[in-house]
């Protein structure tokens, strides 16, 4: 299964968000030129798009399809079982779909307790990436990293 990561970038409101209940325009400005710039370095043809902030609970509403959400507290599921059971799953159904996952990332301080609930409550899985507690920024990289790695994405072109 190929994946298809960062097809769309959310911006979420949670509990323990900096930014509060809003998302600035000059944030979001900002966050366009770094996906515009890392689009052109790394040679991509189309933009992710982003989209306008929304509230945590709406975001979980509108996840159709697999979900994952990295939380610290989570010391059973780790990210490498849920995605290779996706990805298995996935070849059973339809070698020709790539993959496609929604990534819940949390802010510093990460999810409190009830959005983790409400988040399993919308059908999200959530998941550890390890021994480590990652910044926010760091925390989606890594994430979008494994899916690059479990679907094959870092492997050569195949010769043609």
């Amino acid at each position: 299964a190929a994946s298809d990561v960062y097809k769309r970038q959310v911006p979420m409101l949670c509990q323990r968000c900096v930014a509060g209940n809003r998302v600035s325009e000059k944030n979001l400005e900002r966050w366009r030129r770094i996906i515009v710039e890392a689009a052109e370095q790394s040679g991509r043809g189309r933009l992710p798009t982003l989209e306008p902030a929304l509230p945590f609970e709406e975001a979980c509403r509108s996840a159709t399809g697999f979900s994952l959400l990295a939380w610290e507290g989570e010391k059973t599921l780790g990210f490498r079982d849920a995605l290779r059971g996706e990805i298995h799953r996935q070849r059973i159904i339809s070698e020709k779909n790539p993959l496609s996952v929604n990534l819940f990332i949390g802010p510093e301080g990460g999810f409190s307790p009830g959005e983790v609930e409400f988040a399993q409550g919308c059908g999200i899985v959530p998941v550890t990436l390890g021994r480590r507690v990652l910044r926010a920024e760091t925390a989606g990289l890594v994430a979008a990293s494994a899916i690059f790695y479990e679907c094959g994405d870092l492997d050569p072109l195949p010769s043609q």
